[in-house]
């Protein structure tokens, strides 16, 4: 069995690491588990592609930029919250500078009609249960995570997910069954580690 890397979970070395400064090894880390979240947000927020890849630079950059007066304090906040924060500014920012006709028309999207609160909260849980596979994945064989993957993630129907890999549909459901329970157990540990 292989041994799992650690949970990225935002603790004072990793912090340490980023005050290091871009080319530090924690950054890497670091940008692998907050970059996505950010990215999907932006999208949600009925930003482009191109829109949303130029939020999550800025926010790198601010990050980097401001790192050095981040004090993380409990009762404020996790440091989720900090680089909530500073996305979420800079996707104000850049729907501030756009025209007002453009404005208009895309504050009509169904996709800003979101609970910001809410849409965070899930895609951070998102990029945590992602993580969480990306854990357990070297647990199982490749085949049974491509079965997890195209049954629970892309929805996929367990009996043409057992055709297309040669699998019966029962094996299909107890691959779904064994990996979600190993995620669920990895999320466990996860929430139980230090604040991120």
């Amino acid at each position: 069995m292989l041994t799992p890397r650690d949970f990225p979970a935002t603790r004072a070395s990793l912090l340490a690491a980023l005050r290091d400064g871009p080319g530090a090894p924690g950054w890497r880390e670091f940008f692998e588990y907050y970059a996505p979240a950010v990215y999907r947000v932006a999208r949600m927020r009925a930003l482009d592609k191109h829109d949303a890849d130029d939020i999550v630079q800025q926010v790198m950059l601010s990050i980097t930029r401001h790192i050095d007066g981040f004090n993380y304090d409990r009762d404020r906040g996790q440091f989720r919250q900090w680089v909530r924060r500073i996305a979420e500014n800079k996707i104000n920012d850049y729907r501030r500078r756009r025209s007002k006709v453009t404005a208009a028309l895309r504050d009509d999207l169904p996709g800003e009609q979101v609970d910001v609160e809410s849409l965070w909260d899930a895609q951070w849980r998102l990029q945590d249960i992602l993580f969480c596979l990306d854990e357990v994945a070297a647990d199982f064989a490749p085949r049974r995570v491509e079965a997890f993957r195209l049954y629970v993630m892309e929805d996929i129907s367990a009996a043409e997910v057992a055709e297309r890999l040669g699998m019966t549909v029962g094996h299909v459901y107890v691959t779904r069954t064994q990996i979600i329970n190993r995620i669920r157990e990895r999320m466990a540990c996860l929430e139980q580690d230090t604040e991120r």
